[in-house]
């Protein structure tokens, strides 16, 4: 029964996380992306670390590890939201997922990893997907490259993850508080040198809250517990299915995002693509969406 309900939640993650990007962008007309990004992951932080003090979880258990993982993230996140402030939200749900795909090169490059065809096949359909998506070389602007700054961080997040997991188990929680508030931290510095504030405004505080705790502390809340039975096969295809086709659903249909017959087909390339690599590589990408859900 834990298994299957595992299933029910990673399925609800997906559908919270694809929904997120064109529900948050209307915000960033009033929050910069680096206020959004701080406060979504201190108060998020805050969030598991009083969950912590209440069960006695240590907080500092391999913090060295929580907190080269934190910086990865953070450039995940943080050039995620600068790419959403800077472009469509149905062009970042798809270019963020291709992260998934560059793994097995950056693995290549910095440990000589092997890549297999299937990784080259996957890849290129991707490539082919968001020149449709973007509209070509022309379209391609300082938030689509802000993006793939965003998915080249996370192939290195994914890549680390794993070999620190390789290492000893890490408690789930742990290092959720230690990533978090490494994120915190940079967003912090990062204001300090750009001069961007990280005052929100008044009339902003609910909006930010409830996006906060609907799309980052619950998922994260309800992915430690289904974590433990997920089926990997269906949590990749959920990351690299259901995510983006939501997300392209809230931009193009309820959003009203402007769309052309080639950007949907741009954007189906790419969610086959990601689908392709999950079901066929020999690559357990599955366990790069677990990583994302910090295990």
């Amino acid at each position: 029964m834990n298994k299957n309900w595992s299933k029910v939640v990673f399925f609800i993650a997906a559908l919270l996380w694809g929904a997120s990007y064109a529900i948050q962008k209307p915000l960033l007309d009033t929050i910069n992306p680096i206020a959004f990004t701080f406060w979504n992951f201190f108060i998020s932080g805050s969030v598991f670390l009083l969950y912590a003090f209440s069960k006695k979880i240590p907080i500092v258990y391999r913090w060295r590890e929580g907190v080269i993982l934190g910086v990865f993230l953070s450039g995940m996140e943080i050039f995620e939201m600068v790419g959403l402030n800077l472009t469509s939200s149905a062009n970042t749900v798809f270019l963020t997922n291709l992260g998934m795909l560059i793994i097995p090169f950056v693995g290549w490059l910095f440990f000589r990893e092997k890549v297999k065809v299937i990784d080259y096949a996957a890849i290129t359909m991707a490539i082919v997907g968001m020149y449709f998506l973007v509209g070509g070389v022309k379209g391609f602007g300082l938030g689509e490259w802000a993006l793939l700054f965003s998915a080249l961080a996370s192939a290195f997040y994914f890549i680390y993850s794993e070999r620190f997991e390789a290492e000893k188990v890490t408690h789930l929680t742990t290092l959720c508080i230690q990533q978090f508030f490494t994120i915190a931290f940079v967003c912090l510095v990062w204001s300090l040198f750009s001069g961007d504030t990280l005052v929100v405004p008044a009339s902003v505080h609910g909006t930010l809250l409830w996006q906060v705790a609907l799309f980052t502390t619950i998922p994260y809340l309800i992915i430690q517990w289904a974590s433990r039975w997920a089926d990997e096969m269906v949590a990749a295809l959920y990351d690299g299915v259901v995510e983006p086709l939501t997300g392209a659903i809230m931009s193009w249909v309820v959003f009203h995002e402007a769309t052309t017959v080639m950007k949907v087909t741009g954007g189906l390339l790419m969610v086959l693509s990601f689908a392709f690599a999950a079901v066929f590589s020999e690559r357990n990408f599955v366990k790069h969406f677990i990583k994302r859900f910090l295990r």
